[in-house]
C-alpha cells in the first residue's frame, strides 16, 4: 500500500510543479519604452507587447486601446490587455513636427476629370535645420476617375522619425475633354477559312474568319490595348472615368453555336475578353451553361424580340412592343445570360420606347449599329459601334480602331456606314 501512496504523492508533486511552472510562464510585458514621444503629424509605429498564457505565445491576441491621434498634441495612454493582465504606455504627441514638413499652395485642389494636376510644392527640414526637401516621398498623382483622392507626402530624418501630410484632390465629372473615343467593335459570325460555311458570302458579310480574328487580337495584345468592363464603359461615357488611349471592346451578336465553338478556344488562347450578345430564346440556357470562360460573357440581344414586325428603322419589334411585354422579355434574357449590364438592340433599332424599357430593366449600356466610337457625353443607352467585315485586312482593322496619332501613316482612315442586323 505504501508504494502506491508514494507514487500518488510523486504524481501530485509533479502536477503541482507543472502548474507552477506554466503559471510562471503567463505574463504581459511592453516591447520598447514605457514613455515615448512623436512629432505632430508623425507616424506612430506601436512596438506592441509580448504576451504568454500558460507558456503559449499570445502576443498577437493582445487587445490595444488608446492609440494616439498624431494630428492632435497631447498625452495618450495606450493600454494593452491579455486575459486578466494589462500594461500601459504613455505616448506624447508634440505640438510641432519632427521633422518639419510644409505643403505649399492649397490643401484642397478641385479639378475636372482630364485636367492636369500641377504640384504646388513642399519643403522639409530636420531639427537642426538641414534641408530634407529632396527626400520627401510623394504618393501616386494619377487621377483617372471622378472622386476624392489624397496625395500623401512623407519625410524621415536620420533618427527614423517620420512626418506625413496629405493634400485633398477633388476630381469632378467631365465630358468635355479631348479623347479619341472608345471603339466598340461589332462582329457577328466566326468561321474557319479552311472549312467555310455554305452561306459565308450571303449573310450581309457578317462573317469573319478565325484566322483574321486571331491576327487582330494578337495585334491588340502586342499594342497593349486595355479591355474595359461594361461598368467602366458607362463611367467613361458619363464623364467619370478616363480610359487609356488604347482601349477597345469586342462584341459578337446573336450567339450562334458555330460561332461560340470557334470563339471559346480563341479567347482562351489570346486572353482577350469578349461579349456575346445572346438571343436567349435560341437555346440560351444551354449556351450560357456550355460556353463558360474567364474571358467570355453573355449579355442580352433580347429573349424573343429579335425578329421583324415593327414599322420603323429596320422593322424590329422592340421599338413598338408595349412596356410590360418588352420589360418581361428583357428580364428573361437577363436571367438566362446571368448578367444585365449591356444590351445590343435587334437590328440596331432604337427609340424612346426602347430607351424606357431598357432603362427600367436596369441596363448600364445599350449599343446600336450606328457607326462610330463611343464618347463622353453620349447617351449610354444608345452607343455606336464599329462594324467588322468579312475579309477585312489587319490594316483596315487597325485604321478603324486605333487612335489616329498612334498610326504611322498619312493615309486616310477607312470607315463604312453600317446597316443594322
Amino acid at each position: 500500500m505504501l508504494p502506491v501512496i508514494l507514487v500518488g504523492v510523486c504524481v501530485l508533486g509533479i502536477g503541482l510543479m507543472t502548474v507552477y511552472y506554466y503559471s510562471e510562464q503567463t505574463y504581459l510585458v511592453l516591447n520598447g519604452d514605457k514613455e515615448v514621444s512623436v512629432g505632430l503629424q508623425g507616424i506612430y509605429s506601436d512596438p506592441g507587447v509580448t504576451a504568454k498564457s500558460w507558456g503559449r505565445d499570445v502576443s498577437d491576441q493582445a487587445e490595444v486601446s488608446g492609440l494616439p491621434d498624431t494630428k492632435t498634441p497631447g498625452e495618450y495612454v495606450v493600454t494593452y490587455t491579455s486575459g486578466d493582465l494589462h500594461v500601459e504606455r504613455t505616448v506624447t504627441v508634440l505640438d510641432h513636427m519632427v521633422p518639419r514638413l510644409e505643403l505649399k499652395g492649397d490643401k484642397t485642389v478641385t479639378l475636372k476629370l482630364g485636367e492636369a494636376y500641377e504640384e504646388a510644392g513642399f519643403e522639409a527640414e530636420d531639427d537642426s535645420g538641414t534641408d530634407l526637401t529632396d527626400q520627401v516621398k510623394v504618393s501616386d498623382q494619377k487621377f483617372d476617375r471622378a472622386g476624392t483622392f489624397r496625395i500623401r507626402y512623407t519625410v524621415s530624418d536620420s533618427e527614423g522619425r517620420t512626418t506625413r501630410l496629405s493634400r485633398k484632390v477633388v476630381i469632378e465629372p467631365n465630358t468635355e475633354y479631348e479623347t479619341p473615343g472608345l471603339p466598340i467593335c461589332m462582329y457577328h459570325y466566326v468561321y474557319d477559312e479552311n472549312d467555310p460555311p455554305d452561306d459565308v458570302n450571303a449573310r450581309y458579310k457578317n462573317y469573319i474568319s478565325k484566322q483574321d480574328l486571331i491576327e487582330e487580337m494578337n495585334w491588340l495584345n502586342e499594342e497593349g490595348y486595355y479591355y474595359p468592363t461594361w461598368e467602366e464603359v458607362r463611367d467613361y461615357v458619363d464623364g467619370k472615368l478616363l480610359l487609356p488611349q488604347k482601349s477597345i471592346v469586342l462584341t459578337f451578336d446573336d450567339g450562334e453555336y458555330a460561332t461560340l465553338d470557334q470563339l471559346i478556344p480563341i479567347v482562351e488562347e489570346t486572353h482577350v475578353p469578349v461579349t456575346s450578345f445572346l438571343i436567349t430564346e435560341h437555346a440560351g440556357e444551354s449556351k450560357a451553361k456550355k460556353y463558360k470562360s474567364e474571358y467570355f460573357r453573355f449579355e442580352s440581344h433580347t429573349h424573343g424580340l429579335h425578329h421583324a414586325g415593327g414599322a420603323a428603322g429596320y422593322r424590329g419589334m422592340l421599338p413598338v412592343v408595349d412596356f410590360e411585354t418588352g420589360l418581361a422579355d428583357l428580364k428573361k434574357s437577363i436571367e438566362i445570360c446571368g448578367s444585365g449590364l449591356a444590351i445590343a438592340y435587334p437590328y440596331g433599332d432604337f427609340n424612346e420606347n426602347v430607351r424606357t424599357i431598357t432603362e427600367a430593366a436596369g441596363f448600364l449600356v445599350g449599343v446600336t449599329t450606328q457607326f462610330g466610337n463611343a464618347r463622353p457625353g453620349m447617351d449610354p443607352l444608345a452607343l455606336p459601334r464599329v462594324r467588322m467585315w468579312q475579309d477585312q485586312t489587319l490594316d483596315y482593322f487597325q485604321r478603324n480602331v486605333a487612335p489616329p496619332d498612334t498610326l504611322q501613316t498619312n493615309e486616310t482612315t477607312q470607315t463604312t456606314q453600317t446597316t443594322g442586323q
